[in-house]
């Protein structure tokens, strides 16, 4: 029996793996996984943001809380959310983030779960496995 290799194709320019069994995009760049959550039951990331409002939801194995000068550029990496820092989500896997957030201006942290309020946008930080 042949060993199944992941499903890599174009998507607009990038890269991104496919589902084997539904052909949904499991994450954008290239990934070694074979199967989307809903068809294998086990999240194939450890970090989901869920924006509300229109539910756009990014999925990483990295995040991480950039934390800005007074001018605008990079200050530090924080491992921990912090008002005045943005959320960056990295699917871990290439030199480019998935997905950055505007500057936190409040949050709540109750257990595997964030919440927080940036200038535009809600969010839900949720890890799904550790």
């Amino acid at each position: 029996m042949e060993e199944l290799k992941p499903i890599h194709k174009y998507n607009g320019g990038r890269g991104a793996t496919l589902c084997h069994t539904c052909s949904k995009i499991i994450t954008e760049g290239l990934s070694e996984d074979l199967y989307c959550e809903e068809c294998s039951g086990i999240p194939t990331h450890k970090y989901k943001l869920i924006r509300e409002g229109d539910g756009r939801t990014v999925k990483g194995n990295k995040i991480g809380w950039i934390l800005w000068n007074e001018d605008g550029t990079y200050k530090e990496l924080l491992e921990q959310p912090k008002v005045g820092a943005s959320c960056i989500v990295d699917h871990d896997k290439g030199p480019y983030f998935t997905w950055m957030t505007t500057a936190v201006q409040s949050f709540t942290q109750e257990g595997d779960e964030i919440t927080f309020d940036t200038r535009n946008s809600k969010y839900k930080l949720l890890c799904l496995k550790k």
